[in-house]
């Protein structure tokens, strides 16, 4: 059986590696190949259908599950298996009560860090200036470059176990981007080098 209407197997959000979405059990016999192959899966249960022990590179989800949810679970699911994981402009947002929904995770995030993050989350992967948000987050009251550090350092250990990072672009500002657990820690609790030159993060 297929994928629901309007999904495709192998579907891949963005450049990088693609995820393919399948029916459990129906599709199950595929599974062997693609553990082998080392192809992330993920698995639409109907209701009542028992969850699978799942590999790393798998997940699950309930039918019947909306697009922005399909595409939300697709994006974890990339950034724990290595791939490229793209995300959608507002895809990231805390709402009205606080909370920022990850997949089945939440955290809360106090009020200027969650309007920070809202715009970051507006332009994922683009740059946001650090005046910009020091405009949205204190209108004309000047603060110094150590505020908006303050925050954003306090932000990215809330966010990082969410497959979240924030990084800080030299002379230019701040982007929001999707990483794999495996390198989304914060600077001061990696021994490792920065990944990229263009970086502080």
């Amino acid at each position: 059986m297929s994928a629901p209407s309007g999904v495709k197997q192998g579907f891949a959000p963005g450049p990088g590696l693609a995820v393919e979405v399948l029916r459990w059990p129906v599709d199950a016999g595929q599974r062997a190949g693609l553990l082998a192959q080392g192809r992330p899966c993920l698995w639409l249960l109907d209701r009542g259908e028992l969850v699978p022990e799942l590999e790393e590179s798998e997940a699950w989800a309930r039918l019947p599950v909306d697009a922005q949810d399909l595409q939300s679970r697709v994006q974890r699911l990339l950034a724990r298996s290595g791939g490229s994981a793209l995300l959608l402009p507002g895809e990231v947002r805390v709402d009205e009560d606080g909370l920022l929904t990850v997949g089945h995770q939440r955290v809360v995030v106090p009020l200027i860090e969650a309007t920070i993050l809202n715009r970051l989350g507006e332009a994922p992967g683009r740059v946001v200036s650090r005046e910009d948000l020091v405009r949205i987050i204190w209108q004309d009251d000047r603060r110094n470059d150590r505020a908006i550090d303050s925050r954003i350092h306090t932000l990215r250990a809330r966010i990082f176990h969410l497959g979240l990072t924030i990084h800080t672009i030299r002379g230019r500002g701040f982007l929001l981007a999707a990483e794999s657990e495996s390198t989304n820690v914060p600077a001061s609790e990696r021994d490792a080098p920065r990944r990229d030159p263009w970086s502080n993060s």
